[in-house]
Order: structure tokens, then C-alpha cells, then sequence
């Protein structure tokens, strides 16, 4: 088949991964961050929604379903090995517009990521300062007076920053994010075996000791129905104790449904964690027989993790936040309550609920025991989730940014990028204040634009695929309500919490600016790994060219002037004798946004001229010059033959970085001389 004609069905992963896992495992490592969400989430559901959080959640667990489910299913089968939405961006929106809009969404999955780290780490300092335990209080207790008999040794201006800050809990995470780094430089390799095994113990203690909490709640409510009516009460009568949202008197069904809807991107955190799942396909396994193209086996399985999660965890937040809503004073859910971002673990703690006695608990298994197990486990699986998304960065940003020329080969030796972005989430804690509260916007809003994202994708694809049709039967008539459902909620989120938007739109600018930057610097790489062959023929060709006693290639733009109008220019300008064989090299550009390609060579004889025709390239000059090296490792170097230029410097130059034209003979030059040829081999270049 000729290399030309071939379609690309889905996209090579980046870093192939020689251990697969079965799909019940791999959901275990997706559940360190989906399930990892009840640790706060009953919280900031209450603290959004008020009483109304159990109807919120719901509208939350549709979505999922109706939603987020059916966008990723599809996704999961246009692009398996581990690329999703970028892969199917890069595929229909070619050029530079597409790799900035590529950069964008890295920017903001970068974003993403950063806060799912710094977010749990917080919130696991949460659950390590208010865990009643007498050990750990009285460790805390050290490490304060200890931090206040030594400030004097740390620099004034660090003092003074620190002085208005809750040390306690900057101190509590600042260690935590410590910790995590240390089992992320044990696990440094990726998500393996023991990683993975780490992490099915992990979920499945802190899924059991859930079903417990929460089982717990649902029998004591079925015991006590009347609590329940209470609670429907209040609400038809407008009594929701909300922060976001009020009631001027009673209220109808419309209107709850209605309010919940506006509410639920308040909750949209607790989807985080199910975009991971497109990260982590290439670690499923599939058939022995799977087509890598297009492994069925890994997408069926992928697609059973899908339909798992999502039909498990709405059930997990709308009974946790039902339990929550209905037993628990709405005091102890503000600030500086017990429950605040840990209201499960308060009530694991055996702590006091409405409508009871002091020192009653809802179950006989409430209480320090329970309560101390509980905050452990939430700790463990919140720290890990922020290792998970560390190790999964680690394999989703700096490959891509690399292969598009926008990581420098030294940076993408050593990882740098990776302690980059641990410097950033240390920078992020301390800008925050370690708050989980203050970091919810910034998060919520990266969570939506990569759902948005999602969307966006999956309904272009649709349309693309039926580019055959009417305009109007392409419409993804599934897709489009759930882009705009998405769409809807990231501009609730950002018109009510712009600053959220302002921190995420910092790591898109710096993506964007530092990424511009390295492809420029990169420009003159030798980034032609080899060549492609339209035919046999063209193969066969190729090889003869390269023993000719003296070969003279000529570059050749089509439309200025004839083959044999070129020739009598070169002939006469550079004074070659007529028995010395030309041969034109025709260059046709492709998407000169690439940064690596492979070109793809048709030997052409035209008006009794021999005429090496190139297509699918990124640039003229990486192309001529990659011809020539190849020829001279072979044979006797080349001569390579231009006209003269009448180009601005500055203009031409423009032209090749972005469009991957312009001074062709000098850079073709610098080329050659970056080439691993002794001087003595090097193709020459003569311009006239």
C-alpha cells in the first residue's frame, strides 16, 4: 500500500507500557482519585448547596450517567492507546490553530492536575489536624511549639509571610506534599505492578470503611423516616441554609430542579478523577490479539472501568451527602466546624448529631477507633490520588510538549518538567495557604474546561465522520447538549468565582509562552528520522540515486518557473557543463506545525528529468537537508544548488518557523552542519 494512502486510525502511544493490568486493577488506581472525593465532597456539597446538597448530588450523578459517560465512551474508542482528546483534536484541527488549542487544554489538564495534587494534599492535612486521636494531637502540639521556639532562624521576609497564615495546616500539608513526593520518587517509573497493588488495597479499605459510614447513616435514617420528612420540608418551604443560593418562601418541584441544576457545578469536583481513566487505558489489558491500532479488547475493558465508575460513585456521593445533610449540625460544616471538609470522618468519629443526646452516636461502631481508622485511610488515599496524577503527568504532558518541539531534549532527559511542576504545586499551597477552600474555584473551573474539552472533541469527531451527509444530519445530535450542559456550567463557575479562571489562564500563559519559546530555539533540529516510500519503484530509485559519481540536486518550487526553464537558470548561473546529470528535488509542505515527520518520497521522471517528488512535510529545508545527508552516508556528497533570494532576513525567517518555508539555503546549511557527518562528507551548499 503506498505509505501516502494510509489513514491513520489512532495515535501511537508515547511511552509504550510493558505491563498491562487486568480492568477491576487498573479501576482500583482510577478510584485513588475518583473515590478519594468523599473525603470532602459531603462538605462542599452542604456548603454550596445547603440542604439542597442530596438533590445536587443527584444532578451530579445524571450528569455522569448522561453525560460524562457517554462523551469518554466514545473517546475511549477513536483514540485507545492513552492520547484521547488531544488525538482526536490533532487529527481534525490541523496547523497552528490546533496546536495552540492543544496547549490550551494541556494547559488547563496541567491545571487540573496541579490542583487535584495540591487540593488533596490539603485536605488530607484536614483530616490529620482535626483527627481527635491523642498521639496525633499531641505531635501536632510538638511541632507548633517547636515551629514557634525556631521561627527567629528563618528569614524575616518568610517569617512575616507565614505569621498570618494557619501554620498548622500549611505546616501539615507542606509535609504531607513531602511525603507524597518521597513514594512518587519510589514509584518513579510509572504506574506498575506494586502501584498498582498499593492501590487496590488502598481502595478497597477506604470503599469498605465508606460502605460502613455511610451504610451505617442510610439504616439509621430508614429507622428514623420522620428525619427524613423534616428534611423534604424544610426544603419545599425555601429553608435551605445555602451559601450560593436562597429561597424567598416555599418552592415547587420546577424550581428545585431548576436551582439544583445551576448548582451543580459548585459539586464539580466530585468528577474529578473520571477523565483519568483515558490516561490510564494504555495500562489495560486487552486480547492477545488485539490490532494495536485498534485494540478491541483494551477498549472493551476500558469501557467496562467507564460504565463502573460511573454507575458506583454517584451512588457513594448521594448517600454520603444524604447522610451528611440530614445528621449533621449545619454548624459543624462551616470553617472552623469539626466537619468542615471531613464531615464522613466526623461522623466516623462518633460526633454529634441533630436530634440526639450528647455522647449518642448514630451507630455503636462510631468512634475513636473507627473515627482514627477512617481519617488514616482518607489520608492514604488522598495523598496516593496526588501521586497517581503525578505519575500520570509525568506520562501525558512532557511526551506531548516533546514530540510537538516544545521541550527542550535535555529538559525531556532529565524530567525536569516534572520537578517544575513540583515546584509550582509547593508555590500553589503556599499561595493558597494550603485552604481547601480558597483552591475550589481554580479547580473547579480546570475540571470543567477538560470535560468542556471533551465534549468539544467527541461532537467534532461525529461531525467529521459524517462529512458524506447533509450539514444537517452531521449534527452530534448526543454530543451537542452535553457540550453545552459543560459549557453551561464552567461560565457558572467562572462569572461566580473569576479568580479561579485567572489562576488557570497563569498555567495556559505559561504553557504557551515557554512552549513558543522552546520551538523556536529547536528549530534547526534534525528532525527527520527517515523516509517513507510512495512505491517499490520510488525505494528502488532512491537507492541508484545515491551512487551517482556526482550528484547535483536541485530544489524546485512548481509554478515560478518549468523544469527545463530551472535547468537552463542553474546550468547557466552556476556553470554546469550539460553531461552532468540534475536532479530536482520537489518539496511539498504538509502541516508545517509538526514538529517530527516522516516524509514520504515519489521518484518522478518528468521531461526526460529525474525529480524526487516529497510529500508530507513539516519543512522544506529539514526535507532537502535530510536528503542530502542521506545520500552522502552512501555515496559521494552532494551538491546542493539554489537560486538567489530576494526575502527579508526577518520575514524568511518567520516564514520557516512558522510555515516551514523561507531562507532555505542557510538553514539548509545550519542543518548540515548539525549533522553527526565529518566536514568532508557534508553536502555542499552553492547559491547563485
Amino acid at each position: 500500500m503506498p505509505a501516502d494512502s494510509r489513514a491513520e486510525t489512532s495515535e501511537p502511544p508515547s511511552h509504550p507500557q510493558p505491563y498491562r493490568a487486568a480492568w477491576p486493577w487498573v479501576l482500583c488506581v482510577v478510584g485513588l482519585d475518583y473515590l478519594s472525593t468523599l473525603g470532602y465532597m459531603p462538605s462542599i456539597a452542604f456548603d454550596s448547596a445547603g440542604r439542597l446538597a442530596p438533590l445536587v448530588m443527584g444532578v451530579l450523578g445524571l450528569v455522569t450517567v448522561l453525560g460524562a459517560l457517554p462523551v469518554y465512551w466514545y473517546i475511549a474508542g477513536r483514540s485507545p492507546n492513552g492520547q484521547g482528546v488531544l488525538a482526536l483534536l490533532e487529527r481534525h484541527i490541523p496547523g497552528w490553530l490546533g496546536k495552540l488549542l492543544i496547549l490550551a487544554i494541556l494547559g488547563f489538564a496541567a491545571a487540573d492536575f496541579i490542583f487535584t495534587r495540591t487540593f488533596s494534599t490539603a485536605d488530607a492535612a484536614e483530616h490529620l489536624l482535626h483527627g481527635p486521636h491523642p498521639v496525633w494531637q499531641r505531635a501536632l502540639s510538638e511541632t507548633a511549639s517547636w515551629y514557634e521556639r525556631n521561627k527567629d532562624i528563618l528569614p524575616d521576609s518568610v517569617s512575616q509571610a507565614l505569621s498570618g497564615w494557619s501554620n498548622r495546616q500549611l505546616s501539615a500539608t507542606l509535609l504531607l506534599l513531602l511525603a507524597g513526593m518521597v513514594v512518587g520518587i519510589i514509584f518513579r517509573r510509572g504506574i506498575r505492578r506494586r502501584f498498582v497493588q498499593l492501590a487496590v488495597l488502598t481502595v478497597l479499605l477506604y470503599a469498605a470503611l465508606n460502605l460502613v459510614v455511610i451504610g451505617s447513616g442510610v439504616l439509621f435514617l430508614a429507622d428514623h423516616p420522620e428525619r427524613v420528612q423534616q428534611w423534604w420540608d424544610a426544603v419545599e418551604a425555601g429553608d435551605w441554609d445555602a451559601r450560593s443560593t436562597h429561597a424567598a418562601g416555599p418552592v415547587n418541584t420546577a424550581v428545585l430542579a431548576t436551582t439544583s441544576v445551576q448548582l451543580f457545578p459548585k459539586v464539580i469536583l466530585g468528577l474529578s478523577g473520571f477523565e483519568i481513566i483515558m490516561l490510564l487505558m494504555p495500562l489495560v489489558k486487552g486480547r492477545p490479539n488485539d490490532d494495536p491500532a485498534h485494540p478491541r479488547g483494551r477498549i472493551r475493558n476500558t469501557r467496562k472501568i467507564l460504565l463502573a465508575a460511573a454507575l458506583t460513585m454517584p451512588l457513594y456521593l448521594i448517600a454520603a451527602s444524604l447522610v451528611t445533610t440530614l445528621l449533621i449540625p449545619p454548624e459543624a460544616f462551616r470553617a472552623s466546624g469539626q466537619a468542615a471538609n471531613r464531615a464522613l470522618a466526623y461522623l466516623a468519629h462518633g460526633g454529634p448529631v441533630v436530634g440526639l443526646p450528647p455522647g449518642e452516636t448514630v451507630s455503636p461502631l462510631f468512634g475513636l477507633g473507627l473515627g482514627t481508622l477512617y481519617d488514616a485511610s482518607t489520608i492514604a488515599i488522598l495523598c496516593l490520588a496526588g501521586v497517581s496524577i503525578s505519575l500520570c503527568l509525568a506520562d501525558y504532558v512532557p511526551p506531548y510538549l516533546h514530540r510537538l518541539g516544545m521541550e527542550l531534549d535535555w529538559v525531556h532527559r532529565l524530567g525536569a518538567l516534572i520537578y517544575l511542576f513540583t515546584a509550582i504545586k509547593v508555590l500553589v499551597t503556599f499561595y493558597y495557604r494550603a485552604s481547601v477552600d480558597e483552591q475550589r474555584g481554580a479547580y473547579a473551573t480546570s475540571v470543567l474546561v477538560v470535560f468542556t474539552a471533551a465534549a468539544f472533541t467527541a461532537a467534532l469527531d461525529v461531525w467529521h465522520r459524517r462529512s458524506h451527509r447533509f450539514w444537517l444530519l452531521r449534527l452530534p445530535v448526543l454530543f451537542g447538549p452535553i457540550l453545552a450542559l459543560f459549557a453551561f456550567g464552567l461560565a457558572q463557575v467562572v462569572l461566580s468565582e473569576p479568580g479561579g479562571a485567572k489562576i488557570a489562564l497563569w498555567f495556559i500563559g505559561f504553557t504557551l509562552v515557554t512552549s513558543i519559546m522552546t520551538r523556536f530555539y529547536r528549530t534547526t533540529e534534525l528532525r527527520c528520522p527517515g523516509f517513507d516510500f510512495a512505491d517499490e519503484r520510488s525505494r528502488e530509485d532512491f537507492e541508484k540515486l545515491k551512487t551517482l559519481d556526482f550528484p547535483i540536486l536541485v530544489p524546485h518550487r512548481p509554478g515560478r518557473h518549468t523544469l527545463a526553464e530551472k535547468e537552463i537558470e542553474i546550468r547557466s548561473r552556476h556553470r554546469l557543463p550539460p553531461e552532468l546529470p540534475v536532479v530536482f528535488v520537489v518539496v511539498e509542505l504538509g502541516d508545517p506545525s509538526e514538529f517530527q515527520h516522516r516524509p514520504v518520497i515519489r521518484i518522478m521522471h518528468e521531461e526526460g528529468r529525474v525529480v524526487i517528488h516529497v510529500t508530507r512535510c513539516a519543512s522544506v529545508a529539514h526535507v532537502i537537508a535530510a536528503i542530502g545527508i542521506e545520500m552522502s552516508r552512501v555515496g559521494v556528497a552532494p551538491e546542493i544548488h539554489f537560486g538567489w533570494s530576494n526575502e527579508n532576513p526577518l520575514t524568511a525567517n518567520l516564514h520557516f518557523v512558522l510555515f516551514g518555508h523561507g531562507n532555505v539555503p542557510w538553514l539548509v546549511y545550519a542543518l548540515l552542519r548539525n549533522s553527526d557527518l565529518p566536514e568532508s562528507q557534508r553536502p555542499r551548499v552553492v547559491v547563485g
